[in-house]
């Protein structure tokens, strides 16, 4: 499930549908909570913290542009995908990982 706060009417209409996009094609099945915050973030474009237990926080900076938006969404929920799976959290995994899963949600999506 997916909690939105901040952010645009169009922001959080895309994060729903990236939430559920990125939810199928990284093939999460275990119960997730994702408390999303689009928001001003300082030094970064986005960030994602794990409480334990299927919890996550995700903040994405308000001031990205549609396509930043979906990559930094992408990038954030492949680190997720990294905690779920006990994976150490590698930004050079996600960096890899995020432009494909962006370009095939702008696909299916245009």
């Amino acid at each position: 499930m997916i909690y939105i706060e901040g952010g645009t009417k169009s922001q959080q209409k895309l994060a729903k549908e990236l939430y559920h996009f990125c939810s199928q094609a990284l093939s999460i099945k275990k119960k997730i909570d994702l408390d999303l915050r689009i928001q001003d973030v300082e030094h970064a474009e986005a960030w994602t913290d794990h409480e334990g237990e299927g919890k996550f926080y995700v903040d994405i900076d308000k001031g990205l542009n549609r396509n930043q938006f979906i990559t930094a969404f992408c990038h954030e929920m492949i680190h997720v995908i990294q905690h779920l799976r006990d994976k150490p959290i590698s930004e050079k995994e996600a960096y890899q990982l995020e432009t494909g899963l962006a370009e095939q949600f702008k696909l299916q999506n245009i």
